[in-house]
């Protein structure tokens, strides 16, 4: 599984203090439990100026690459930031020599929108079947970018980032009705679809999973699938936990967190989904 961060301000801002210095920072994080390194790549994502997506990325672990890590979180002052540390999921059972590269290391991007995962799509080749002329655009093995193509497709369909994500919650289940006995051993379509999706005016995030986990990262009492935001100088960071000792506010799984930059602020929204209208039980 993998390590979430966003941060979102009215104005562009650094981000290096919770992707990389506070007590809980993302970094920290990804050796924080030995059992579960966040050892396959990482990634930071902002938009520039003219609000197009800059990804810098690695398929090396983060903790050997710290020198490059904090580089990228110094170029990434902007006001929309995104960070991922990956500890890759193999729900297809390939060889691992193909999970870890430069393609499979998450953010994803079409430019404008900055995407990623926590989590593991156990259905990724049903769901990619699902995709139409998007399916195209899938250029690694990680399931992780046919959720983001899966989520792009929805997006342009529903015209909205909170919808897309029913959308996706949708569909997996719908497609999982099908293909179940194809998955011996699996109890749902994904684990998690916990992600960030971003554009240059605003974070969208979904928390949401269809099971709990007892693993932890920095903070022992913090579920491993319950995401958190906070307001610190003018802006909200997000993250799969707690990045710094302060006060946080813990989503409530199935939760869309959406915080938007507009008129000089930030707009926060909560929207609280439904989702046993769609995980419906086998007969």
């Amino acid at each position: 599984m993998c390590r979430l961060f966003a941060q979102v301000s009215p104005v562009p801002a650094p981000a290096a203090e919770h992707l990389l210095a506070s007590e809980r920072s993302l970094f920290k994080q990804a050796r924080a439990n030995p059992k579960n390194l966040q050892k396959d790549g990482w990634g930071i994502g902002h938009f520039n100026a003219s609000e197009r997506a800059v990804i810098g990325k690695s398929p090396l672990p983060v903790y050997k690459q710290k020198t490059a890590f904090a580089a990228a979180a110094g170029r990434a002052r902007s006001r929309i930031v995104v960070g991922h540390i990956r500890a890759a999921s193999n729900p297809r059972g390939i060889a691992v020599k193909k999970l870890v590269s430069k393609a499979n290391t998450q953010p994803y991007t079409d430019g404008r929108w900055i995407f990623a995962h926590n989590g593991t799509l156990q259905i990724p080749d049903e769901v990619a079947r699902a995709l139409g002329p998007l399916a195209r655009n899938v250029r690694s093995q990680n399931d992780s970018e046919i959720y983001f193509w899966q989520f792009m497709k929805f997006l342009k369909k529903t015209g909205g980032p909170a919808a897309a994500f029913e959308a996706c919650i949708a569909e997996n289940w719908r497609l999982w009705a099908k293909c179940r006995r194809n998955h011996p051993g699996k109890t749902a379509p994904y684990t998690s679809l916990n992600a960030v999706a971003a554009n240059a005016r605003g974070v969208h995030v979904l928390c949401h999973s269809s099971k709990s986990s007892r693993r932890r990262a920095c903070n022992p009492s913090q579920p491993w699938y319950v995401m958190s935001f906070t307001r610190r100088n003018g802006k909200i960071v997000i993250g799969s936990e707690n990045l710094d000792a302060g006060p946080w506010t813990r989503l409530r799984p199935p939760e869309i967190l959406s915080v938007e930059i507009r008129n000089g602020g930030l707009r926060i929204a909560r929207r609280k989904i439904d989702v046993s209208r769609w995980m419906k039980k086998p007969n």
